[in-house]
Protein backbone atom coordinates (compact mmCIF):
# COMPACT_ATOMS: atom_id res chain seq x y z
CA UNK A 1 0.00 0.00 0.00
CA UNK A 2 2.82 2.39 0.75
CA UNK A 3 4.26 1.70 -2.70
CA UNK A 4 0.98 2.71 -4.34
CA UNK A 5 1.04 6.00 -2.46
CA UNK A 6 4.53 6.74 -3.83
CA UNK A 7 3.38 6.02 -7.38
CA UNK A 8 0.35 8.31 -7.05
CA UNK A 9 2.37 11.20 -5.58
CA UNK A 10 3.15 14.19 -7.77
CA UNK A 11 6.77 14.64 -8.86
CA UNK A 12 8.80 17.04 -6.75
CA UNK A 13 9.71 20.36 -8.31
CA UNK A 14 13.08 22.02 -7.83
CA UNK A 15 12.83 25.73 -7.10
CA UNK A 16 16.55 26.57 -6.80
CA UNK A 17 20.02 25.18 -7.38
CA UNK A 18 21.12 22.14 -5.46
CA UNK A 19 23.03 22.92 -2.28
CA UNK A 20 26.76 23.49 -2.87
CA UNK A 21 26.48 24.20 -6.61
CA UNK A 22 27.09 27.39 -8.55
CA UNK A 23 24.12 28.67 -10.58
CA UNK A 24 24.75 28.67 -14.34
CA UNK A 25 24.38 32.46 -14.52
CA UNK A 26 27.18 32.98 -11.97
CA UNK A 27 29.55 30.41 -13.50
CA UNK A 28 30.74 32.63 -16.36
CA UNK A 29 31.46 35.57 -14.05
CA UNK A 30 33.51 33.42 -11.67
CA UNK A 31 35.52 31.92 -14.52
CA UNK A 32 36.62 35.35 -15.77
CA UNK A 33 38.48 36.21 -12.58
CA UNK A 34 41.88 34.45 -12.36
CA UNK A 35 41.94 34.55 -8.56
CA UNK A 36 38.62 32.75 -8.44
CA UNK A 37 39.83 29.89 -10.66
CA UNK A 38 42.78 28.84 -8.51
CA UNK A 39 46.53 28.98 -9.00
CA UNK A 40 49.22 27.14 -10.89
CA UNK A 41 52.33 25.96 -9.07
CA UNK A 42 55.41 24.94 -11.05
CA UNK A 43 57.79 22.70 -9.13
CA UNK A 44 61.54 23.34 -9.36
CA UNK A 45 62.11 19.89 -10.91
CA UNK A 46 59.93 20.87 -13.87
CA UNK A 47 61.97 24.02 -14.39
CA UNK A 48 65.19 22.00 -14.11
CA UNK A 49 64.04 19.50 -16.73
CA UNK A 50 63.06 22.28 -19.16
CA UNK A 51 66.51 23.86 -18.68
CA UNK A 52 68.28 20.54 -19.27
CA UNK A 53 66.42 19.85 -22.52
CA UNK A 54 66.97 23.42 -23.76
CA UNK A 55 70.71 23.19 -22.99
CA UNK A 56 71.05 19.86 -24.79
CA UNK A 57 69.68 21.45 -27.98
CA UNK A 58 72.38 24.15 -28.12
CA UNK A 59 75.05 23.46 -30.77
CA UNK A 60 78.31 22.48 -29.08
CA UNK A 61 76.71 21.11 -25.91
CA UNK A 62 77.20 17.37 -25.53
CA UNK A 63 74.88 14.99 -23.78
CA UNK A 64 76.88 12.84 -21.38
CA UNK A 65 75.27 9.81 -19.77
CA UNK A 66 76.13 8.94 -16.18
CA UNK A 67 76.66 5.54 -14.63
CA UNK A 68 75.26 6.76 -11.31
CA UNK A 69 73.01 9.77 -10.80
CA UNK A 70 72.17 12.23 -13.53
CA UNK A 71 74.34 12.96 -16.54
CA UNK A 72 75.02 16.25 -18.27
CA UNK A 73 73.48 18.72 -18.89
CA UNK A 74 72.23 18.96 -15.31
CA UNK A 75 70.29 21.88 -13.86
CA UNK A 76 69.43 23.07 -10.37
CA UNK A 77 66.64 25.62 -9.91
CA UNK A 78 65.89 27.92 -6.99
CA UNK A 79 62.46 29.48 -7.20
CA UNK A 80 60.94 32.31 -5.21
CA UNK A 81 57.45 33.27 -6.29
CA UNK A 82 57.54 34.01 -10.02
CA UNK A 83 61.36 34.28 -10.20
CA UNK A 84 63.96 31.57 -10.75
CA UNK A 85 67.74 31.23 -10.64
CA UNK A 86 69.39 28.35 -12.47
CA UNK A 87 72.73 26.58 -12.02
CA UNK A 88 73.54 24.59 -15.14
CA UNK A 89 76.36 22.06 -15.63
CA UNK A 90 77.22 21.11 -19.20
CA UNK A 91 79.74 19.21 -21.31
CA UNK A 92 81.09 20.94 -24.41
CA UNK A 93 82.37 19.30 -27.57
CA UNK A 94 86.07 19.72 -28.40
CA UNK A 95 86.92 22.56 -30.75
CA UNK A 96 83.97 24.77 -29.86
CA UNK A 97 84.62 28.24 -28.33
CA UNK A 98 83.72 27.76 -24.66
CA UNK A 99 82.61 31.34 -23.99
CA UNK A 100 80.32 31.34 -27.03
CA UNK A 101 78.75 27.98 -26.14
CA UNK A 102 78.17 29.17 -22.56
CA UNK A 103 76.56 32.42 -23.77
CA UNK A 104 74.34 30.59 -26.28
CA UNK A 105 73.31 28.12 -23.59
CA UNK A 106 72.51 30.89 -21.13
CA UNK A 107 70.29 32.67 -23.67
CA UNK A 108 68.51 29.54 -24.92
CA UNK A 109 67.76 28.23 -21.43
CA UNK A 110 66.45 31.58 -20.14
CA UNK A 111 64.17 32.03 -23.16
CA UNK A 112 62.82 28.47 -23.04
CA UNK A 113 62.13 28.48 -19.29
CA UNK A 114 60.38 31.84 -19.55
CA UNK A 115 58.33 30.79 -22.59
CA UNK A 116 57.13 27.48 -21.11
CA UNK A 117 56.61 28.41 -17.46
CA UNK A 118 56.10 32.18 -17.43
CA UNK A 119 58.70 32.47 -14.68
CA UNK A 120 61.11 35.41 -14.75
CA UNK A 121 64.67 34.05 -15.06
CA UNK A 122 67.06 36.13 -12.94
CA UNK A 123 70.29 34.29 -13.69
CA UNK A 124 71.58 31.23 -15.51
CA UNK A 125 75.03 30.27 -14.24
CA UNK A 126 76.71 27.92 -16.73
CA UNK A 127 79.48 25.64 -15.45
CA UNK A 128 81.46 23.72 -18.04
CA UNK A 129 82.23 20.42 -16.34
CA UNK A 130 84.13 18.70 -19.14
CA UNK A 131 85.17 18.89 -22.77
CA UNK A 132 84.38 15.80 -24.80
CA UNK A 133 85.85 14.72 -28.13
CA UNK A 134 83.63 15.57 -31.07
CA UNK A 135 82.43 12.40 -32.75
CA UNK A 136 82.93 13.97 -36.16
CA UNK A 137 86.56 14.74 -35.36
CA UNK A 138 87.32 11.28 -34.01
CA UNK A 139 86.06 9.49 -37.13
CA UNK A 140 89.08 9.90 -39.35
CA UNK A 141 90.46 7.90 -42.20
CA UNK A 142 92.23 4.79 -40.96
CA UNK A 143 96.00 4.96 -41.16
CA UNK A 144 97.72 2.74 -43.63
CA UNK A 145 100.58 0.72 -42.42
CA UNK A 146 103.14 -0.06 -45.13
Amino acid sequence: MADEALLDAEPATVTGPAPGTVPAADFGAAADEPAARGRTEIKPRVTERIAEVAAARVPGVAKQEATFGRGLPRAEARQAGQRVRLQLRIAVLWGRPLAQVAADTRTAVAEQVNALTGLEVDTVDVHIETVLPDRELTIAEPRRVL
